[in-house]
Order: C-alpha cells, then structure tokens, then sequence
C-alpha cells in the first residue's frame, strides 16, 4: 500500500468514526481533531500517514482534552504516538511488509524513525522473550496453540502471525 492509499485509507477509518473532515492547505499544523464536535481538520499538502493515524488514535480513545499540540510529556499524546506505530505497522504488515522493510515502513508512513524503531523492535524482543518464556514451562512441547499464548501473556490477536514465526524460528521449522 502506497502513501496516498494509506491516508485515503485512514481517513476513511476517521469517516466511519462520524467524524466530518475538512482539508485545507492553510493550517499551520498537520492535523487537529475535536472529539466532542466530532470534527477533523488536516492539512491536505502537509500531513502524514504517522500524522493522521496519531489523530485516529486520539479519536478510538475519546481523547477530548489533551493540552498543546506534541506536548512530549502528555501520556495521551505519548500513546497516541505509540498506538499510531502499532496501527501503522499492522497495516504494513497486513500488505506484505515485513521488518526487513522497515526503512520503507519509515518512508511510507513518515513515523519518526528512532520512535519507530524502538517500538517495533521493542515488539519483536519481547516476543521473543515471552515465547522463551512460555516454552520453559514444559517439559516436552508437542504442540503450541498460539491463541493460547496470546491469552497467557495477555497479547492482542493481531499479533498471532508474529507469534507463530518466532515460534517456527525458535522450533527450526519452515
């Protein structure tokens, strides 16, 4: 998916949220939501896929009253950030990125790069580690349920094909 077709994307998702849109090239930040009007406003030649995402995050999680725009010490602004990566590199991968990929995940979606990489390899680390982790309860492994996994180190599902390839890496299996 390109970049155009991941705002597209992302705004659609804004959409379907109720949220009435409003383009301009005039606003001197990239992108504002209101949660309690119910209104987004971006600017069209300006903002980015991370961008946008950012303010989809703000709308999924009712965040009406959050102080300055990139206030760096606003938790709601830090998970903002974070849960946008998260959303946007589902995306990437759900369309075949992997993170071999990643400096095309970092020009796709223009997320700041050091933010990005230590959250995503941040995920891949601790995958490893809980599956580590989980592997050393028993003492023969004949089978995974991978939902079950999931469940035990309360992970979402969205990460289950994650999962499964750290477990094929682990057990040596192609």
């Amino acid at each position: 998916m390109g970049r155009q077709e991941l705002l597209e994307y992302l705004l659609r998702e804004i959409e379907k949220c109720g949220f009435e849109i409003f383009a301009v090239d005039i606003l001197p930040i990239p992108a504002a939501v209101n949660v309690d009007k119910k209104l987004m406003i971006y600017n069209f030649k300006e903002a980015s896929p991370f961008e946008i995402a950012h303010e989809l995050i703000h709308i999924l999680n009712k965040d009406n009253h959050r102080g300055e725009y990139f206030d760096a010490i606003n938790p709601q602004e830090v998970r903002a950030n974070h849960e946008a990566l998260l959303l946007l590199w589902e995306i990437f991968e759900a369309n075949g990125g992997t993170y071999e990929y990643f400096n095309v995940f970092v020009d796709t979606t223009d997320a700041p790069f050091e933010l990005a990489y230590s959250i995503i390899s941040k995920e891949y680390s601790e995958m490893h580690d809980y599956i580590v982790d989980y592997i050393s309860y028993f003492n023969v492994l004949e089978s995974v349920n991978i939902y079950h996994f999931l469940d035990h180190y309360h992970l979402n599902y969205c990460l289950y094909e994650l999962a499964e390839k750290e477990f094929q890496k682990i057990f040596k299996v192609a």
